[in-house]
């Protein structure tokens, strides 16, 4: 990858990890402090629809055929899942856990389709092993005799993590915590800000 290419790769990351970090704080928000049903009726409204573009034809796709006529819009009911929070506090750490390994997920994604998750940056490991832990839900699968190379601020992944949870579900604990997760994403900006600069320098190839 030629330094102007891997210039302007970084640049994408760092707007992708930043959008993520923006929008991180409302849905934690809204998971850690749920509306009462009263205000979720007056403010969104109980069921949220979202678009979906108009096909002038159907395609010929066998799951077309088996679910038959799709709805013009897809809708979602924000009240049910509100009260499912509201009546289980415990959901509050599933629901964490989704939204910031999404974040996490596809951050990682867009590091391996452009070629930059294969770093040997300690923390660079880090982060596949943790994508690879969300993947299989919520689960490290480390082969024994792993030699940690795969560390960030103090957190180190070795063969002994194998089956333990990455995230808690608030019973049993987890390997990370959820405020980890987001430092690790602050912790790329920084780097790639870094890297960037490094490389256009002309000191990497």
């Amino acid at each position: 990858m030629s330094n102007a290419v891997r210039n302007k790769t970084s640049l994408l990351a760092i707007d992708l990890i930043e959008e993520q970090l923006r929008v991180l704080p409302i849905s934690i928000a809204m998971i850690l402090r749920p509306v009462k049903a009263s205000d979720a009726a007056s403010n969104a409204g109980p069921i949220l629809v979202l678009p979906r573009k108009n096909k002038t034809a159907k395609t010929g796709s066998a799951g077309n055929i088996v679910v038959g006529n799709a709805h013009a819009a897809t809708v979602l009911d924000f009240e049910a899942s509100n009260h499912v929070l509201s009546d289980n506090p415990q959901q509050q750490a599933t629901y964490l856990r989704v939204v910031i390994s999404n974040a996490l997920l596809a951050i990682g994604m867009f590091l391996k389709e452009h070629e930059l998750a294969s770093m040997r940056t300690p923390e660079i490991q880090f982060l596949d092993h943790v994508l690879d832990a969300i993947l299989n839900a919520n689960t490290f699968h480390i082969e024994p005799g792993y030699i940690p190379m795969a560390t960030f601020d103090g957190l180190v992944i070795d063969s002994k993590l194998n089956g333990t949870p990455l995230f808690g579900d608030g019973v049993t604990e987890g390997f990370m915590e959820f405020g980890d997760a987001v430092a690790l994403l602050q912790w790329l900006v920084h780097y790639l800000h870094g890297e960037r600069h490094f490389v256009s320098g002309g000191d990497a190839g």
